[in-house]
């Protein structure tokens, strides 16, 4: 069976099959960008503030099998819209939720004059 008979002229010949190669490249390109997105990076990208780090380095680092399944839950979120973005209080809120024993760390400052001070310039 031939797509491209002999009566065409060469020149509509030549723009067809451009528009045919085109179409490939373009559809082959589409299913690279899916297969190189990787849902950690997504995820990892959408956290909003350092608490919302410093909680999911901590998960990855404590509880390692539970990190991948929340990373893999989470991706299906932001992908489906329900979340747009991940902060510091909602991370804590799920891992909460999940029964895990994390705290972020806490840091007290001091701000004298418009400066941060340690405890020792602050209380002078």
């Amino acid at each position: 069976m031939n797509y491209m008979s002999d009566e065409l002229p060469d020149s509509l010949r030549l723009k067809l099959y451009k528009k045919y190669v085109s179409a490939i490249t373009r559809k082959s390109s589409e299913v690279d960008k899916t297969r190189v997105e990787k849902p950690e990076d997504v995820v990892w990208s959408k956290l909003t503030d350092e608490k919302a780090r410093e909680l999911m380095n901590k998960l990855k680092a404590l509880y390692p099998d539970i990190y991948q399944v929340l990373v893999g839950e989470l991706y299906k979120l932001l992908k489906d819209g329900v979340l747009k973005e991940l902060d510091g209080l909602t991370a804590y809120s799920i891992i909460k939720a999940l029964g895990l024993n994390i705290r972020p760390d806490i840091r007290i400052k001091f701000v004298k004059d418009g400066k941060e001070v340690d405890l020792d310039e602050y209380m002078k």
